[in-house]
């Protein structure tokens, strides 16, 4: 076992932006690509991964956090848990003895899934391994049962696929990237909130209506512009943390070039992958002329929907006022205050990269977040001290604000504390259905009118 969790460690602490590239040169090769342009369509990848990753260090985490961190801290104080990111949550993964053997059984279950019929991705996020050991883990450590562990683990590997075949159309035509999909944990989270999209979407003056990028800025000029937008949310955010002037006129300075930038980054993608796809296309057509095949990718490279990015910047103070205001709320958004955006994917895709209806659904799904890491707190700070997970300075407890109703649902449920935990799985079956019949399969058919139009 120690030598399968060497091989897995080595092969996860390469990174996204040197594994995947190697991943995607083998699949390039397996597809029918010459040497060299696979290997340049993998470099390419890990350019681009390896860019927006210095982005959000740089810019995200390391400049705009530490303002909107201030800022709660301030007036936040009888808030309980720090919110620690996902370090501690991939700490208590890895601390599992068995952690190793959930890696292969993701690509198993993906493989049979694919053979079977059962989905069109192949899902290369291997390195993001690490949340559904975290849920095998929380659950053996709960039960001591090891086959229900390999169960928890093994359904999120299934739900991830189906939100990725669920939602590859719209992935790949609100990201201009095509043949990709994003089978990530954080697309579960539109678990929480499909009935409320849903309403959403038939709202009298916005069904008809797509308040994107564009939109904005025919309609208020350059104000609707991405950088100007930016600087005014650094301005904002620099004033609620207390920074003074030259401290919140460098910030505007990084916001706006966060908005700018990086959906531009993410057009690296698609010069990545559109030789990849294109090669996958033509070797499905000759020996799977019934088959599509989705690349599963992690979640970064949906910064080229505009949403997803405007999105996220324009919550920080939103997230501030509700960790204040929200009665019941024990959670301090910290180490996710400015790196939230995988959290809110979906609706950014399901919108179409429409920001106000995008905004509409993150307001109710930062509130799910904030409600479901506070439920877990205590839970979660017993778990991090057993693998002995240094807690920040001054920090009695802890939690993980991005863990959602679907890994709150695990948590009481491995207690059997089912006046939660059903409700909640009730919601994700319904919401599932709603994806499915008014998303999913519309949309695909609407796709393949339009093909067969052309």
């Amino acid at each position: 076992m120690d030598i399968l969790l060497n091989i897995v460690n080595d092969i996860i602490g390469l990174g996204a932006a040197v594994f995947l590239p190697v991943v995607m040169f083998i699949i390039g090769m397996i597809f029918g690509l010459k040497p060299g342009k696979a290997f340049r369509a993998g470099l390419m990848l890990g350019i681009a991964f390896t860019a927006i990753s210095i982005f959000i260090s740089a810019l995200l985490i390391g400049q705009i956090a530490p303002a909107a961190q201030a800022a709660i801290k301030g007036a936040g104080s009888n808030l309980q848990f720090i919110d620690v990111g996902w370090p501690a949550a991939s700490m208590i993964s890895w601390a599992w003895p068995l952690a190793a053997t959930i890696f292969p059984l993701q690509i198993i279950i993906n493989l049979i899934m694919l053979w079977r019929h059962w989905t069109d991705v192949l899902n290369v996020d291997l390195w993001n391994v690490w949340q559904k050991i975290f849920f095998a883990s929380v659950t053996y450590i709960f039960t001591q049962n090891l086959l229900l562990a390999y169960f928890v683990a093994s359904l999120l590997v299934i739900i991830e696929l189906k939100l990725g075949d669920y939602t590859a159309e719209q992935v790949q035509d609100s990201t201009g990237i095509p043949g990709v999909c994003c089978p990530h944990v954080g697309m579960t989270h539109l678990l929480a909130i499909m009935p409320l999209i849903w309403i959403i979407d038939r709202i009298p003056g916005l069904k008809n209506t797509t308040f994107d990028a564009e939109y904005l800025k025919n309609k208020i000029g350059f104000l609707g512009e991405p950088a100007i937008i930016g600087a005014i949310m650094g301005i904002i955010i620099g004033v609620i943390g207390g920074y003074n002037f030259s401290k919140t006129a460098q910030l505007a300075v990084s916001v706006a070039t966060c908005m700018l930038v990086l959906p531009r980054i993410a057009a690296l993608f698609s010069e990545a992958l559109v030789p990849i796809s294109e090669a996958a296309t033509q070797f499905m057509k000759k020996k799977f002329p019934d088959r599509k095949c989705y690349i599963g990718l992690d979640w970064p490279f949906l910064t080229a929907n505009p949403a997803v990015i405007t999105c996220s910047v324009l919550l920080i103070p939103i997230l501030v006022l509700l960790a204040i205001i929200l009665p019941g709320n024990k959670t301090l958004p910290f180490g996710d205050v400015a790196n939230f955006g995988a959290a809110i994917i979906g609706p950014a895709i399901l919108f179409r990269g429409d920001i106000l209806k995008s905004l509409l659904a993150d307001i109710p799904l930062l509130v799910t977040l904030l409600y479901s890491s506070t439920a877990i707190g205590s839970t979660f700070t017993q778990l991090a001290i057993n693998v002995g997970f240094k807690f920040p300075e001054g920090a009695a407890a802890i939690t993980y604000m991005k863990a959602g109703a679907v890994i709150w649902s695990v948590f009481e449920a491995v207690q059997y504390h089912w006046i939660i935990a059903l409700p909640l799985f009730i919601l994700f079956i319904v919401s599932f259905i709603i994806l499915k019949k008014c998303y999913s399969d519309p949309y695909k058919k609407a796709k393949a009118a339009q093909q067969q139009e052309m």
